[in-house]
């Protein structure tokens, strides 16, 4: 892997997360690698150890961490979700004149069956 950072090919081993502390009173510190989309936290992974690359030119670390577990979503899939659509379409049955779901098999006016 060339390092993005300088342009000189990077070392391969091995990556690991850890952390360094003490137990507090709510429980032991565990690591979580997350990656966010600015504030929002899209995906995360309990690995503690993965691939990693390291460029000893200039000092940049990678870590490449598979499976990770999606638990939100980035920007460019946000505009397609509108949580505020709740309303199916209507129809009308042309038995009695009824405003109704469009999803209804059958009018719950008149028993009309579509």
């Amino acid at each position: 892997m060339i390092c993005g950072s300088c342009g000189k090919r990077m070392k391969i081993g091995k990556f690991r997360v850890s952390i360094h502390g003490m137990a507090s009173i709510k429980g032991y510190a565990y690591p979580q690698v997350g990656w966010y989309d600015g504030d929002e936290l899209v995906c995360e992974s309990e690995d503690t150890e993965t691939t990693g690359f390291y460029c000893d030119s200039c000092g940049v670390m990678l870590g490449v961490f598979f499976r990770g577990k999606q638990v939100g979503f980035t920007e460019e899939f946000r505009h397609d979700l509108d949580d505020s659509i709740d309303i199916l379409p209507k129809k009308t049955c042309p038995d009695c004149g009824a405003e109704l779901d469009i999803d209804y098999p059958r009018c719950p006016e008149c028993g009309y069956l579509f």
